[in-house]
């Protein structure tokens, strides 16, 4: 999966890397079993500090496929295909894995920031006090009188 493969959805467009596929079906006579693991890297902007990291994904999902209808069970790890199907498109599952395995918050590692952005940083973060203001005592005691 590489540049190309991350345009073709909308929420990866743009999205730069490598990431590799590894897909063994094991075929019976009714199903398929589709076992798929990722691995690779990808660029990322770092959530603290907006630069440009290389983030690792990897991550393995396994699926079914079946000819014909299913009435009955999760459909969710089912792919269907009709009777004339002569391929199975795996785009789908493969970019599932992916944005399953993404992470939330994308960030450096300890101490691998912009120093100039953590500065910054630095700079803006306001400390809490401990201390409540009165008013918000009172409206509680409002609430409280329900």
């Amino acid at each position: 999966m590489d540049d190309n493969f991350f345009d073709c959805f909308d929420v990866t467009k743009g999205t730069k890397g490598k990431v590799n596929a590894r897909v063994e079906i094991v075929k019976s006579s009714l199903l398929m079993e589709v076992r798929m693991k990722i691995d690779g890297v990808v660029k990322a902007i770092c959530d603290r500090c907006l630069e440009e990291m290389d983030l690792s994904i990897s991550g393995e999902l396994n699926l079914y496929a079946t000819y014909g209808g299913r009435e009955e069970g999760n459909d969710d790890d089912f792919i269907i295909l009709a009777q004339d199907e002569d391929y199975l498109d795996l785009s789908e599952p493969l970019y599932e894995i992916y944005m399953l395995n993404y992470p939330i918050r994308v960030v450096h590692p300890e101490g691998e920031c912009n120093e100039e952005m953590e500065r910054v940083l630095e700079d803006m973060t306001v400390e809490e006090s401990d201390e409540i203001d009165p008013r918000w005592d009172e409206l509680k005691k409002l609430i409280n009188n329900n």
